[in-house]
């Protein structure tokens, strides 16, 4: 069986021995008493099904204040303990060896090298740089999240909320949180594509002990790293589809926009779903990474957008010349690094602590790295590494995001974006009401490294886009726009955008195929590549699209309506599949079988191509698939520049040494689902499940990389139309829930609709809300 995920309320290793069973249904009824008759924080929490909270106040503050009791309320011991590990004091109460975090944008470190990174790059400094840079708005948001969080910790601790959080109630490490606490955790999400990514490299680069054994400088070779280290959490999975269409595609002649990030299942940077209103100022609902207070993919009753993982590069390595261990030349001059001397407290078996120290240095690019790779130059007395980060500079990130929140029209979206330009790591797609064009911008935060100088300076290239430049030299500093906001980076001329009629599409290839009829050109290198093969996923976007607009789907007509795109986009269609299967059973099924491997042949030509629950051969398929993708010459056609949703296709029958390895590829797949115990003839919802409150609830979808557009890490999902004289009408999905407390009422059931397909049309008006409430909450302070 494959279990996509088991989670458990997760406290550095303390799990909970008896998963506690939920009920069925319902909610918390009870009104929390307002503490005071002050003209602090105030806020109202109505919550309805599935528990998503919808937060009225009149107030930034109070907005904050209700968002931060409610996500407490669900997710408290998760974002309480990631407090811990963002202040760096993981080792202190988890010990030092312990994994920092299950998941997430910065991977899955010790506490130890957490600590020291947290300490050093998101220090004290850094974040009230960042805070200070931040408008009265967010200023207020944040205040009254930490005081609404830091509430519920006291009641908590007073004893209230009895039977909840039992993981975490009692331990000493549940403290109360303040402002700095809630800037810190937005400075950290920042870096997830950049510095986050360096985690380990930053925090373990240290001067050579004794003189170098040679003075010669290695140059980089062409991508010697794993690519898959700069990418968000420094994994592959973590990204999006997203589909947004314009008045020629649809129905209504408005727009209509699909969100479905691929996102984590589990730790601090889960999906929050929930909706913040001020009275005439702010009406925005949709989801929040876990501790930023403000909506970051979401709706209003005027605009809708989405995101994707952006392939843009969001630092560049510096190599430094060292004139010895601790200093380096530029320009002719010797420069000094500087030293940061951090000490953490580490927790040992016998409770006690014992001190650690350890000092790390930077340059004025930024800190010290060493990837320990010896095709790469180490930190020797004669070179070493360095990387500039433009998100540790990037103050507008969050500002950016709140001014999406409160837009009133797709041009008021779109002149936000080019104000700010701070989008740090995603590219974004919008529809607005009563507009006929879908947007794609990849107008984000991206260093001024033009072509150009990636010609002259680069000393190689550590991934594809991400140029190792040359230090020595003030000539390859990143180059400066007059028109970007933030210094060293590319103005919004200088990136990508489109807006179209009838569609625009992201499923984290670069901007180049937005639009498979109008490709986007003439970009920097940093920021994406052109004229590439697209991953299976992107081209099943494409295919979606276009067997929409040539009625190849199932469907009556050409256009797209609200119904028909929740269908289309939760259908679990297999490209590779469609592409493959045939010629493979062809190649295949006529030879000498086991008994296993005809009846795989048989099962597989009667599957309907699909990874839904009902499905029977999508595991079989899997297994073989991933064996075929790595064949050398498999395709018939190749890629075709001129034809990147088709190319390349077909299997390369020509070729004797193709066949027998996909002989051996289909021989080797059946063989690992009867070794992994798995029915040959199952149906896919006995063997994709998720576990969750003593339930195995079953997953339809599978792997971008075999061609799903259902993917597995489905985490939050909206469709947003805007029916001409009616509200905003959405309908959503958060496949994990809102809450991490397997005591909490609503733990499962919102992952138990995803896995029936059971669309949610979201509350949003007032009298909506009414009709669906479960509980309301009162607060003030």
């Amino acid at each position: 069986m494959k279990t996509l995920f088991r989670p458990s309320m997760w406290s550095r290793g303390a799990v909970l021995g008896a998963a506690v069973i939920l009920a069925a249904c319902g909610g918390d009824s009870s009104s929390s008493s307002p503490s005071t008759d002050s003209d602090g924080y105030q806020a109202t929490i109505e919550r309805t099904t599935y528990g998503i909270p919808h937060i009225t106040a009149e107030t930034y503050g109070g907005a904050g204040y209700g968002h931060g009791y409610a996500i407490a309320e669900d997710n408290l011991c998760v974002l309480a303990s990631a407090y811990v590990t963002f202040r760096g004091e993981g080792s202190r109460y988890f010990g030092p060896d312990a994994p920092a975090a299950p998941m997430g944008t910065f991977g899955s470190p010790t506490n130890k090298d957490a600590d020291f990174f947290f300490r050093f790059v998101v220090n004290d400094d850094q974040v009230a740089m960042f805070r200070d840079a931040q408008p009265a708005d967010v200023r207020e948001l944040a205040q009254g999240f930490a005081a609404g969080f830091s509430r519920y910790v006291r009641e908590v601790k007073g004893g209230e909320h009895g039977g909840r959080h039992l993981t975490c109630r009692d331990e000493p490490w549940l403290a109360t949180i303040t402002e700095q606490d809630v800037f810190r955790r937005l400075v950290a999400l920042n870096l997830a594509a950049s510095s986050s990514n360096q985690l380990a490299a930053i925090v373990n680069a240290q001067p050579p002990s004794s003189p170098s054994p040679t003075g010669l400088v290695r140059a980089a070779a062409e991508v010697p790293l794993d690519e898959h280290r700069f990418w968000v959490g420094g994994e592959e999975g973590i990204g999006s589809n997203t589909l947004a269409f314009g008045a020629d595609a649809t129905e209504s002649g408005g727009g209509l926009l699909f969100a479905n990030p691929h996102w984590y299942l589990e730790g601090v940077d889960r999906f929050y779903q929930l909706q913040m209103t001020i009275p005439g100022e702010l009406n925005v609902s949709g989801v929040a990474i876990m501790g930023a207070p403000m909506v970051l993919l979401g709706f209003n009753n005027n605009i809708a957008w989405a995101h994707t993982v952006s392939t843009a590069r969001r630092f560049t390595p510096y190599f430094l010349q060292m004139s010895d261990a601790t200093h380096y030349m530029k320009d002719g001059q010797e420069r000094a690094l500087e030293a940061v001397e951090i000490t953490i407290q580490k927790k040992q078996p016998d409770g006690s602590l014992v001190p650690e120290t350890r000092t790390l240095y930077r340059s004025e690019y930024g800190p010290m790295v060493d990837y320990h790779n010896p095709q790469l130059p180490g930190w020797t007395n004669t070179t070493a590494l360095t990387l500039r980060d433009i998100n540790l500079e990037n103050t507008q990130s969050f500002q950016n995001f709140l001014a999406f929140d409160q837009a009133d029209s797709l041009d008021d979206f779109y002149a936000a974006i080019e104000e700010h330009v701070g989008i740090p790591w995603v590219n974004t797609t919008a529809i607005g009401r009563g507009d006929e064009r879908a947007l794609y911008s990849d107008i984000t935060a991206v260093p001024n490294v033009p072509d150009s100088l990636v010609a002259n300076c680069a000393m190689g290239m550590l991934a594809s886009g991400l140029p190792l430049l040359n230090g020595t030299t003030s000539d390859c500093d990143w180059r400066q726009d007059p028109d970007a906001v933030l210094p060293g980076a590319f103005g919004p001329a200088n990136l990508p955008h489109l807006f179209r009629r009838d569609y625009v599409a992201n499923m984290n290839d670069s901007y180049w195929l937005t639009n498979a009829n109008a490709p986007l050109t003439g970009y920097a290198g940093i920021i994406g590549q052109q004229d590439y093969q697209q991953s299976l996923r992107s081209r099943m976007g494409h295919t979606l699209v276009e067997d929409r607009f040539n009625s190849r789907d199932g469907f009556a007509g050409s256009q797209i309506n609200s119904t028909r795109l929740r269908d289309i986009v939760l259908n679990s269609r297999v490209l590779s599949a469609e592409l493959l299967k045939e010629p493979v059973l062809t190649a295949v099924c006529g030879g000498t079988l086991s008994a296993d491997e005809q009846q795989a042949c048989q099962v597989l030509q009667n599957w309907d191509n699909t990874g839904n629950l009902n499905a029977v051969g999508a595991h079989v398929w899997t297994a073989i698939h991933e064996r075929l993708a790595a064949i050398e010459d498999l395709w018939a056609v190749p890629f075709d520049a001129q034809d990147p949703v088709h190319t390349p296709r077909g299997l390369n029958t020509g070729n004797s040494d193709v066949l027998t390895a996909v002989r051996q590829a289909f021989s080797d797949g059946v063989a690992e689902v009867v070794d992994n115990g798995d029915a040959l003839d199952a149906p896919l919802s006995e063997v994709q499940t998720y576990a969750k409150a003593d339930t195995d609830i079953p997953q339809y979808g599978g792997e971008g990389s075999e061609g799903y557009f259902t993917v597995l890490r489905n985490t939050y999902l909206h469709v947003v139309d805007f029916p001409e004289g009616e509200p905003v009408r959405a309908y959503t999905l958060l496949s994990h829930g809102v809450s991490t407390d397997p005591t909490s009422p609503h733990y499962a059931d919102y992952t138990e609709a995803y896995s029936r397909k059971q669309w949610h049309r979201v509350p949003f008006t007032r009298e909506q809300i009414e009709n669906a409430r479960i509980s309301i909450t009162e607060i003030s302070e």
